[in-house]
């Protein structure tokens, strides 16, 4: 190799992903332009996906199994368009109710919040659905 002829190289690693090249300078700089921009665009993307991947992994770690969907409430209304509290029906009759509606209604908690979003119903003052408790036990109707 002589003193005048120059030349350069560079490495550029992107996780798994490596990129090296020797040549001329004019030649090395060019590459080194295009490698850098794939680099900076491949850790934008890559980031984005971490980022998902953490969310995941936080909600993962979430005792209560993530994020809980409102689906009593919906049901409930559906039930109340249906007719179905025509007549006065107690808690356990509601629940019977709602088993053809695919919700859970098996355990103490599906039970807990049933009731909880039938009083949360009827405490809107606006609301067509009405409820009483008699000797420990939920009767709601429409009037």
């Amino acid at each position: 190799m002589t003193l005048s002829e120059m030349k350069n190289r560079f490495r550029v690693r992107n996780g798994e992903m490596e990129i090296e090249y020797e040549g001329s300078l004019n030649e090395v700089n060019k590459r080194y332009d295009k490698a850098l921009e794939w680099l900076t665009s491949e850790q934008i993307t890559s980031t984005k996906q971490k980022g998902k991947d953490q969310n995941a992994s936080v909600a993962k770690k979430d005792k209560r199994g993530g994020a809980r969907k409102p689906i009593y409430g919906e049901k409930i209304d559906e039930l109340v368009d249906e007719g179905f509290f025509s007549k006065r029906k107690s808690l356990d009759e509601v629940i019977k109710g709602l088993v053809p509606k695919n919700v859970p209604t098996r355990d103490a908690k599906a039970r807990n919040a049933i009731l909880s979003n039938l009083r949360r119903k009827i405490a809107n003052k606006n609301a067509k659905l009405k409820g009483t408790t008699e000797q420990d036990v939920w009767y709601f109707w429409v009037d």
